[in-house]
């Protein structure tokens, strides 16, 4: 039997405020525990050290770990329990849903960037490079200080541009059904699943826009400290929100339509494992602009999700 959401006329906004309160001081513990581990840095231009992710990982669970607790309250199942009912039957339709989203998602990127950087010449938006020589050269710059051997080892292993853009959606694949996939639950559990079973007398519009205002605001700990927007620490946090909304809508309609709790789980790994490519492909962009995390990204992932929405509606299935 699949998980049913229970029926509720009104939004707990207590049980709300001590969900946010546990995952959000969770994070809070993270960035705090780095930032005394002398590890203040998170935008890379140094490199992260193995402490900086360990710990940037173990921050994913806190949803999961909050809904938990919270749920215990209601002295009901837990949708954790529910969550694998029936995964075979609706195994087929998670995969249509990622073999349709990510390679959306993966070229829809590539062609904003494309357009708006390559031909609109928007320098913000970065330049997408496509010879082999330029995706060489761009390659080199994140790993200077290499002698004439590494690079041309270097030159040897990049592949060209489909080349890498076919990897990228490979790779996402894999992780999102694998690695990423497993990490990534530990958010949807919280995000798409409990906190979107609770608002959901809102209606889906209201759920997904509170939901995605949280959850963005919710990495504001790590991105203060630089993580995704480099040295845009202070502006980061808004434009994570701006991305988390147009992403909310786009996994919510994942887990409505295959009654999955996985389908979120599985897009977001997914999105997690081909975001990196875009640092080799693209030369001289702003974070705040450049896809996947800037506005072009978010402007991609709410036009993905909109196009969703329309193919897939009256398709939905019983929530687990």
């Amino acid at each position: 039997m699949s998980y049913e959401p229970p029926v509720k006329t009104r939004v707990r906004w207590g049980r709300v405020a001590l969900f946010y309160a546990i995952a959000l001081g969770w994070v809070s513990l993270i960035a705090a525990l780095l930032y005394l581990a002398n590890q203040r840095n998170l935008s890379g231009a140094a490199g992260p050290t193995v402490l900086t992710v360990v710990l940037a990982l173990l921050y994913m669970p806190a949803p999961l770990v909050a809904a938990l607790i919270v749920g215990r309250l209601d002295h009901r199942p837990a949708l954790i329990r529910t969550t694998f009912q029936g995964f075979w039957r609706k195994l087929p339709k998670l995969i249509g849903v990622a073999l349709t989203v990510i390679p959306a998602l993966l070229l829809g990127m590539v062609g904003v960037s494309w357009v708006v950087g390559n031909l609109i010449g928007f320098d913000a938006a970065g330049t997408m490079m496509f010879t082999h020589e330029d995706l060489v050269a761009n390659t080199l710059t994140l790993v200077p200080g290499m002698n004439a051997d590494q690079v041309a080892a270097m030159g040897a292993s990049v592949p060209p541009f489909w080349g890498l853009i076919g990897m990228a959606f490979l790779g996402a694949i894999v992780a999102g059904f694998t690695i990423n996939g497993l990490f990534a639950f530990g958010e949807e559990y919280g995000w798409r699943g409990w906190l979107a079973d609770e608002l959901r007398p809102l209606g889906a519009f209201w759920v997904n826009v509170i939901t995605g205002v949280l959850w963005g605001l919710w990495h504001a700990p790590l991105i203060l400290m630089g993580f995704n927007y480099g040295e845009y620490t202070r502006l980061g946090p808004f434009f994570m929100v701006a991305w988390c909304v147009a992403a909310s809508f786009l996994l919510w309609r994942a887990r409505e339509v295959t009654g999955s709790l996985l389908a979120p789980a599985v897009l977001h790994g997914a999105i997690n494992g081909f975001a990196g490519v875009f640092t080799v492909l693209l030369a001289g962009a702003n974070p705040l602009v450049a896809v996947p995390m800037g506005v072009l990204g978010s402007g991609t992932v709410a036009v993905v999700a909109a196009v969703f929405w329309w193919l897939t509606r009256k398709r939905t299935q019983p929530a687990a």
